[in-house]
């Protein structure tokens, strides 16, 4: 069954996460005394559709940013953390985002994320060469 994206609009939080999502986040550029807020944080997301194109609207720590792609093709995204180039693809029953140059110094980023069940997402990283997961759950 495919990703359904629309699915994901909704307050989300963190429930599990790898040993290593510590070392993933501060490799994404997260100051190491904010890792734990990250963490515990619930976000908004709303998630429209139209065709190949997607606009994908997330608040956190107060700020929103919202971001339109088409499937397949290099979009500009921007968020909390800075802005950055990204190719957003649906591959089976997973949204996958790859980042070829995640932190302006080379650094790759590969998201895949997948629905567990109807309020659960789990979210697989690989971030330059570590590899860690997180499950996010609807609050």
């Amino acid at each position: 069954m495919p990703y359904d994206l629309v699915k994901e609009t909704g307050t989300w939080t963190t429930s599990k996460s790898s040993d290593n999502w510590s070392e993933c986040l501060v490799k994404l550029g997260v100051p190491p005394d904010m890792v734990e807020k990250v963490k515990q944080e619930k976000y908004d997301v709303v998630v429209t559709v139209s065709g190949d194109t997607c606009t994908y609207k997330m608040t956190e720590f107060g700020e929103t940013s919202v971001n339109t792609f088409t499937f397949g093709v290099e979009a500009e995204e921007k968020d909390s953390m800075g802005s950055r180039k990204v190719i957003h693809t649906l591959e089976g029953d997973a949204l996958v985002s790859n980042y070829p140059n995640y932190d302006g110094k080379g650094m790759p980023l590969r998201t895949s994320r997948r629905w567990l069940n109807d309020n659960t997402i789990l979210a697989e990283f690989k971030v330059g060469d570590l590899e860690g997961w997180v499950e996010n759950v609807r609050v």
